[in-house]
């Protein structure tokens, strides 16, 4: 009986070991474009961009190297051009090897607004409806609209 229960136990053992190989080596990254909402969960349910996932700012550089190749294009925004939240993500991605990482400034008030761009959520909130001009300088890593519906429709 003893030996049984050992046996039995290191079969356990190794079938841990190859089912967590396995799953390991099926998770893959995106490699395509990803689109990030940087704001609070509260902001990201009340209103996004169609398609777009949930990586508050505080997490970004722990969150995105688990889901993104680091080949892909990455898109961060936030709320609009006052918020610098996107812009941070975008260098800090640059810095840690996602070459190809961007910021859309205008963020989802700037997508609501435009009309006919598909928002998801209630869009309920305030800042939704206020216009905030563009800065008239614009960093290399710093997209437009019309860039982010360029990028996503490719």
């Amino acid at each position: 009986m003893v030996f049984t229960r050992k046996l039995s136990l290191v079969a356990l053992g190794f079938l841990v070991v190859v089912l967590s190989s396995c799953w390991k080596g099926s998770v893959q990254r995106k490699k395509g474009v990803i689109v990030i909402n940087v704001l609070d969960k509260e902001y990201f349910d009340d209103c996004h961009i169609k398609g777009s996932i949930h990586i508050p700012f505080v997490q970004v550089k722990e969150e995105v190297p688990k889901i993104a190749d680091k080949d892909a294009t990455l898109i961060f925004y936030c709320s609009n051009y006052m918020c610098s939240a996107s812009g941070e993500a975008a260098k800090q991605m640059r810095k840690l090897g996602y070459k190809n990482s961007y910021a859309y400034e205008g963020g989802v008030a700037e997508w609501y607004q435009r009309g006919d761009c598909p928002c998801m959520g209630p869009c309920k909130m305030g800042y939704l409806k206020g216009k905030v001009p563009a800065p008239e300088k614009k960093e290399e890593y710093v997209i437009s609209l019309d860039d982010l519906k360029k990028k996503l429709t490719s």
